[in-house]
């Protein structure tokens, strides 16, 4: 109809600026509608070149899907481990701070297991061998379950109350007798050693023998000449190269023996001073304590402090001399209120840190995930007598 000739015409320009951008689908449908509404010659010929566009360009989306899809498959055939090593991270990722289960090892295994296991998972996830995501951060938990199992005194903290020891920290509680301090030394790979310095030390050495371990120059050294050792992956394995520093030592060694004896007497001579002085000055000194915070055989007779009635026992015939003197009494009785608080002040510190542990248990991951709010109530609530005493001396922080 001649009513619709015009519309029919802008059809046609829209079908036209579609195929130009490669749209075929949209230009075919818009050529078609053209036709109908007002059929023309340009049209229809315009039509047949939409039509055959259209039909190549299906041929090719076919073939390109196609090629895609052989392309995953084949992909699959190389890979068919992929999978599987994903299950793995993921099993290694959920252990959380179970170093034991990590290393899939248990709770009684020696320091041979724990080496054999750390070589053959840091091996299989390490992130230059396995590219499966997630495989760094196994790999970080991995070389963190052996830094504390290899460790005795970490081990030991770890499997008293799980979790990481190196956020919760030790310490003990102090008696009447007097507080005495519990230190927990530092792993023999030190606190600042990354996963990948500990993978290059152990396979770039040939193996971490314990005994052998030891601070030189600032770094560390598992035994044998100078130098530093590192691993990468070459292929389906690694290789080891070893940088040895052996010139540097050498010329070191040739200067220590340049000195002199006479040099040497004069760099020592300080040490013997001191040790003399020390040696002296206890000859002299008698350390016996003048009191203590529970009664014995020998200190029989009980006492309190004046200004905050401490309890103290002192012996009574070496105590004499300080009741005659007024002085040194009160000095005596300040000594036992400063040892008394300073050991209130570590009690306290220890009640602080079995809460926090305690709470730290009963949140659950993220806070809610296994949340037990009744044992969370418990600990929030829990009553930490040490601070409460150390308030009556001014000193609570």
């Amino acid at each position: 109809m001649e009513i619709n000739k015009d519309e029919a015409l802008r059809c046609l320009r829209i079908a036209k600026n579609h195929y130009g951008t490669k749209n075929f689908e949209a230009a075919l449908r818009l050529t078609k509608k053209s036709i109908k509404l007002y059929p023309t010659d340009d049209a229809k010929e315009f039509l047949l070149k939409a039509e055959k566009a259209a039909s190549s360009a299906s041929t090719s989306s076919s073939t390109s899907e196609k090629e895609t899809s052989n392309q995953g498959k084949q992909k699959a055939k190389e890979n068919p481990s992929s999978g599987h090593q994903s299950a793995e991270v993921r099993e290694i990722l959920a252990c959380g701070n179970d170093y034991y289960k990590i290393l899939k090892l248990d709770r009684k295994c020696n320091e041979i297991e724990i080496k054999k296991s750390y070589r053959k998972l840091a091996l299989k996830f390490h992130p230059d061998k396995n590219k499966t995501p997630g495989a760094d951060e196994a790999f970080k938990l991995i070389s963190k379950a052996f830094t504390v199992l290899s460790d005795p005194q970490k081990r030991a903290i770890h499997d008293a109350g799980g979790g990481d020891p190196e956020q919760r920290g030790g310490g003990g509680h102090p008696g009447f007798s007097g507080y005495r301090a519990q230190s927990f030394g530092a792993s023999p790979f030190g606190e600042e050693i990354s996963p990948e310095d500990l993978f290059n030390m152990f396979f770039g050495g040939g193996g971490i023998n314990m005994a052998n371990l030891h601070r030189q120059s600032g770094g560390f050294s598992f035994g044998g000449p100078a130098g530093f050792s590192s691993a990468t992956f070459a292929g389906p394995g690694f290789r080891a190269r070893t940088f040895n520093r052996q010139r540097q030592y050498q010329q070191h060694q040739q200067q220590q023996q340049q000195k002199s004896g006479w040099s040497i007497f004069l760099q020592i001579l300080p040490l013997i001073l001191l040790f003399g002085y020390t040696l002296f000055s206890g000859l002299l000194t008698d350390e016996t304590p003048i009191f203590s915070f529970q009664s014995t055989s020998v200190y029989s007779q009980p006492r309190m402090t004046s200004a905050h009635r401490v309890p103290y026992y002192v012996e009574p015939n070496a105590f004499k001399p300080y009741l005659q003197n007024h002085y040194k009494l009160s000095k005596v009785e300040q000594q036992v209120e400063i040892d008394w608080v300073r050991s209130l002040q570590q009690a306290c510190l220890y009640e602080r840190k079995q809460q926090q542990i305690k709470l730290n248990n009963a949140r659950g991951a993220f806070g809610f995930v296994g949340r037990d709010e009744k044992r969370y109530q418990e600990a929030l609530n829990m009553k930490l007598t040490s601070c409460e005493e150390l308030k009556k001396f001014g000193n609570y922080k």
